[in-house]
C-alpha cells in the first residue's frame, strides 16, 4: 500500500495529528521506543544536499518504520519542497512491510502538530499574535497548527526572500480572517510576538533577543545539523528550553551544540524535555521566555503514519496484503 500526499491531507488532520503526538508523548520513551540518531549523507557542491535516514520503534503499535528523506535548501528557487521522500512502516510480529507513505507530507503535518504540542503547554493561554519567521511549507502548516491550541488574530511575517512573504500574506488572507503584516526586519516582525516560529533553513542565526517580549514563546523549527542555528546564543540563554528529545537534541541541535561550544554545559541550557511537559502538567512556564527546539523524531512520523495507514485501510482501500 502507498499513501500519496493527497490521501495523507485526506486522512491526517492537523487537531488528529496534534492529539496523536500526544499521545505519543504520553508513552515511556525508555520503554516503549527506540528512537537512534538519524544517518546523513551530506552532497559536495554543486548540490548541497543531505540524504538521511531516521529510523524508530514504537512498541505499543507493535511497528518499526524508516523514514529516507532527500533535502535540498534551495529548493524553493524551483519551485520545489525542500523535503522529499518516503515512510516504510513495518509490523514487529514477522518484519512485513505494512504501507509506504510520501515523507514530505507527513513530516510537514507532524513538525507542525509537535509545536502546537508544546505551544499549548509552553505558551500564554491568550497569546494573540504569532510572528512567522520564513514562508515555506512549514510557515503555513504552522500558522494552521498555532490557531488550533492559541485564539491567534495576527500574524506578522518576515522572510529572507519579500516576495514569498507576500505570495504567503495573500495565501493566508484567503482563509483566515485574520490581520497579516509582512515586515523589512525580523526584529520589527517579532517585536510583539506572543508566539514565534522560526522556519527557516538559515545556517546563521535570524532571531536574536532584540525585541523579543519577556514572556514569548519561540518553537525553533529548522537548524537540524550540528553546525547550524537559528537562535543566538542569548535566546538561548533567557529562555527556559524545551526539547523534543534529550539525546537527540543534544546531539544534532546546532541551536544547543554551538553554545556548548561557546562554554556553556548542556545540561544547564535544556529545561526539559516534550514528554515531560505532557505528563507533568504542573511545570508550564507560561510567565517566563520559553523555546521550543525541534530536531524532529522518527517516532513522530511513524506514529503519524499508522494512524494514516489505519485510517486509509478503511476509506480508500479495501484488502492488504501485508497486514
Amino acid at each position: 500500500m502507498f499513501i500519496d500526499k493527497n490521501n495523507i491531507a485526506q486522512t491526517l488532520s492537523m487537531a488528529e495529528c496534534i492529539a496523536i503526538m500526544e499521545e505519543l508523548f504520553s508513552m515511556d520513551f525508555e520503554k516503549e521506543t527506540i528512537n537512534p540518531l538519524r544517518a546523513k549523507m551530506f552532497l559536495p557542491s554543486p548540490s548541497d544536499g543531505i540524504l538521511g535516514t531516521m529510523t524508530g520503534y514504537i512498541q505499543p503499535y507493535n511497528l518499526m518504520g524508516v523514514k529516507v528523506l532527500s533535502v535540498f535548501a534551495n529548493n524553493y528557487k524551483k519551485g520545489i519542497s525542500s523535503h522529499q521522500g518516503i515512510l516504510h512502516l513495518f509490523e514487529t510480529h514477522t518484519g512485513q512491510l505494512l504501507a509506504s507513505l510520501d515523507a514530505d507530507e507527513i513530516t510537514a503535518i507532524r513538525t507542525a502538530a509537535v509545536s502546537a504540542l508544546a505551544t499549548r503547554m509552553l505558551s500564554k493561554e491568550n497569546a494573540q499574535t504569532l510572528c512567522l519567521i520564513g514562508s515555506g511549507k512549514q510557515a503555513r502548516k504552522h500558522l494552521e497548527a498555532m490557531q488550533l491550541v492559541r485564539p491567534i488574530t495576527k500574524v506578522n511575517i518576515w522572510s529572507k526572500n519579500k516576495a514569498n512573504a507576500l505570495k504567503l500574506k495573500a495565501a493566508i488572507e484567503e482563509q483566515y480572517s485574520i490581520t497579516i503584516t509582512v515586515f523589512d526586519t525580523v526584529a520589527k516582525a517579532a517585536a510583539k510576538a506572543d508566539i514565534i516560529c522560526t522556519v527557516t533553513a538559515a545556517e546563521t542565526p535570524v532571531l536574536n533577543t532584540l525585541s523579543l517580549k519577556p514572556d514569548v514563546h519561540i518553537n525553533a523549527i529548522g537548524a537540524c545539523n550540528a553546525d547550524v542555528r537559528e537562535l543566538t546564543t542569548d535566546v538561548i540563554l533567557s529562555s527556559k528550553v524545551f526539547v523534543d528529545d534529550y539525546y537527540t537534541a543534544s546531539n544534532e541541535a546546532g541551536d544547543l551544540i554551538i553554545p556548548t561550544n561557546e562554554g556553556y554545559k548542556i545540561d544547564k541550557l535544556i529545561t526539559g524535555d516534550l514528554s515531560s511537559l505532557v505528563k507533568n502538567k504542573d511545570i508550564k512556564q507560561q510567565s517566563q521566555r520559553t523555546v521550543f527546539k525541534s530536531v524532529g523524531l522518527a517516532i513522530e512520523d511513524i506514529a503519524a503514519g499508522y494512524y494514516c495507514y489505519k485510517k486509509a485501510k478503511k476509506l480508500f482501500f479495501i484488502t492488504n496484503s501485508c497486514s
